[in-house]
């Protein structure tokens, strides 16, 4: 099987932060360069460029805090102490994952939204992720829009998303294409592509190079980039 290239899992344009200084002190409480590329899935020539100054987005300063266990807080404002509390922190209820309320995931022909996403956090049982095999620090929840993926998912279905990185595509995917937020079936070929497939037969699969998808930054317009694994549905009832 041909290996997957290294991807990070940042999305397009959301809006950019500064701070080299305070990157370099949270890759060094996260045990340093390599640990903090191995647990951030953010590649090392991305790595490189932030600790040179290069400006970091904010889905890429939450991944780096939460992989070097630091205060998203203090590393993309400057404020709140280095270690205040994180996503993933207990609660009484349980512990906290990041909700979008303002992007939904199209099944479909693509949905924009991602603009200016405002996540804010719920609490959720401890085990009933650890029973989904997932972390809260690695977990989304959005809503599902359009029929593509009937009957996996339809409109106003939420969904877990784990944004892990992942050597493997095979799997039902959130990913961000030429400016849109889809979510759609994976499946690798033999051949060095991917296949996109909407579980609704209505919708024709479509064929991509591997080399085209990324965990992360796009290197140009061209390029699919991978959001995380769908690892749950909250079914609407109505």
């Amino acid at each position: 099987m041909r290996p997957m290239p290294d991807f990070p899992v940042p999305v397009p344009n959301w809006e950019e932060l500064g701070g080299p200084e305070r990157v370099r002190i949270a890759v060094e409480k996260g045990g340093g360069y390599t640990a903090v590329v191995r647990n951030s899935g953010i590649s090392q020539s991305s790595l490189n460029e932030y600790l040179k100054g290069r400006t970091l987005r904010v889905d890429t300063a939450l991944r780096l805090a939460a992989a070097c266990d630091v205060s998203p807080q203090w590393l993309i404002f400057g404020v709140a102490d280095i270690d205040s509390p994180r996503l993933g922190d207990s609660s009484p209820e349980g512990v906290l994952v990041r909700v979008y309320d303002e992007a939904e995931a199209s099944a479909g022909h693509g949905s924009l939204g991602l603009d200016t996403p405002q996540p804010r956090q719920v609490s959720i049982s401890r085990h009933f992720l650890e029973d989904l095999g997932l972390q809260p620090k690695h977990t989304i929840i959005l809503k599902v829009r359009g029929d593509s993926m009937e009957p996996t998912l339809a409109t106003g279905d939420r969904v877990l998303v784990d944004t892990s990185p992942r050597r493997m595509l095979a799997a039902v995917t959130l990913f961000v294409s030429n400016g849109m937020l889809m979510v759609k079936r994976l499946s690798p070929t033999a051949t060095g592509t991917i296949k996109i497939i909407s579980d609704n037969n209505r919708y024709p699969p479509e064929e991509i190079p591997i080399t085209k998808f990324r965990w992360g930054q796009p290197d140009d317009d061209d390029t699919i980039t991978i959001i995380g694994r769908v690892a749950y549905r909250l079914q609407a009832l109505s």
